[in-house]
């Protein structure tokens, strides 16, 4: 579709251009042509703030990874927060599988809750929870 445009353009105006006399072109017809074009992109961005439209908007995401643990080259799990509800998914180069919705919420303080002999890293934080949501 450009390209069709682009040449309709070309065979409507080149002719033009090499018709006219070198005497006549001078500077500043360059000079105007740059500053509408540049013009023309400003009124468009402009145009289409105005419109918010939201698949061009960065909008803030409402899901969020919390944390993610690698278990092989391609395989990790993940805990996702989804608006407040934390979801535990296993990732593989060929799908994304439900594991568990997570009843107490994973901790993402900068200072995570130890207890004896805790590293407070990942693995020890999700075996944790699996622990306590087994229990209840």
């Amino acid at each position: 579709m450009v390209l069709m445009f682009l040449a309709i353009f070309g065979l409507l105006f080149v002719p033009t251009a090499f018709s006219a006399p070198l005497s006549s072109v001078n500077i500043a017809t360059p000079f105007v042509a740059l500053l509408l074009v540049i013009g023309i992109i400003f009124a468009l961005t402009w145009i289409l703030r105005r419109l918010r439209i939201p698949s061009l908007m960065t909008e803030k995401s409402r899901m969020k990874v919390v944390s993610r643990l690698q278990l092989g080259h391609k395989e990790q799990i993940v805990i996702l927060d989804v608006n407040g509800a934390q979801l535990l998914l296993g990732i593989t180069t060929q799908q994304i599988t439900f594991l568990k919705e997570l009843d107490i919420p994973f901790n993402t303080g900068k200072a995570p809750p130890k207890t004896a002999g805790e590293t407070g890293n990942f693995s020890s934080q999700l075996k944790q929870i699996f622990k306590q949501n087994d229990a209840s």
